[in-house]
């Protein structure tokens, strides 16, 4: 970790960092992103053509080499890190090195980087727009992890066409959020000693070109403030990432929650139009004291798709069922 000054070096408006959010516990530290070109959003009501060429140039940003800073901002003082970029632009840094006692106050600060974040290109921007680091508060010990499409977002998975039209040419504030999903959520969080450092995930295989443009949909529909997990999508990622399909990919993510906040027990809430199910059975079985309970929102045609014993109906939830 590095203190001190920190000066924006990157005169350029060509490249831009995605920064992903991160979090700070008790087991270490945990930030990571990718530098890329840099291409506009889209335009919070802009039409379907203008909105599927911003969202395709995003898709399709070569990544950039390079050194990274970033930092947060204290009262007293400024944090500050670096690390650098591969040749597809992806940087990380993970320690089991917790931030000294009082460092940073539990809840949500805002990460600053060199080179300058997606966000400040991003049109409409917004500070809830921007990427955070979470400090956990270990009053905290209960949490939510849940996934996107089809559980907070419609997308319509199972239909490609209409997976494609709803997630490329639609602006992300006129994307639809699943009936009464944020109040629920938002519900959820204010039972916690700390809703504002809600241990809260938004666990998704989308790529995480797209970071921004559904953090722009979670702010516009009001979902309580969560660390957003997306996915690296690439040929070169396929070549050395052996998580190549979507419930080993959602299996690892989650491992590496549980293992970074241990005293925290999970709801896990998803639909079963993909492997949600079969994900979260496989932590029912073998973590079942790390859990509150499961909610899946069943939309398979199939009335025959397999149900897994204590996966329990998502309208139970909204209809008042008790989740803890």
């Amino acid at each position: 970790m590095l203190t001190g000054s920190f000066r924006l070096a990157y005169a350029s408006n060509q490249v831009h960092n995605i920064i992903d959010d991160g979090w700070a516990t008790s087991k270490g530290l945990r930030f990571s992103g990718r530098l890329t070109e840099a291409h506009e959003g889209p335009k919070p009501q802009g039409h379907q053509l203008s909105t599927l060429k911003r969202h395709t140039k995003q898709l399709l940003a070569g990544g950039e080499e390079g050194r990274v800073k970033w930092r947060i901002d204290t009262k007293t003082n400024v944090l500050e890190w670096q690390s650098r970029a591969d040749d597809m632009g992806y940087w990380e840094l993970h320690t089991n090195v917790a931030l000294p006692t009082m460092t940073l106050n539990p809840g949500w600060h805002t990460v600053h980087s060199q080179p300058v974040a997606s966000t400040l290109a991003q049109p409409a921007a917004h500070a809830s727009h921007a990427a955070g680091l979470l400090v956990h508060d270990q009053h905290n010990t209960s949490g939510l992890i849940s996934d996107i499409d089809d559980t907070i977002l419609v997308t319509q998975v199972l239909d490609k066409t209409k997976l494609l039209k709803n997630s490329l040419t639609v602006a992300p504030e006129s994307r639809q959020a699943v009936a009464g999903m944020a109040q629920l959520y938002r519900k959820l969080m204010d039972d916690l000693p700390h809703p504002a450092a809600a241990p809260v995930f938004y666990l998704s295989a989308s790529p995480k070109q797209l970071s921004d443009s559904l953090r722009r949909f979670l702010a516009q529909h009001q979902f309580p403030r969560g660390v957003l997990q997306l996915r690296e999508i690439s040929p070169q990622a396929q070549t050395r990432d052996p998580l190549v399909d979507t419930q080993s990919y959602k299996i690892q993510r989650i491992q590496a929650i549980l293992d970074a906040f241990p005293g925290v027990r999970f709801l896990l809430i998803g639909d079963d139009a993909e492997r949600d199910p079969e994900v979260y059975a496989h932590f029912q079985q073998a973590h079942p004291e790390r859990l509150h309970s499961v909610w899946i929102r069943r939309i398979h045609p199939d009335p025959n798709r397999h149900r897994y014993p204590q996966q329990r109906d998502l309208n139970e939830l909204l209809s008042g069922a008790l989740p803890w």
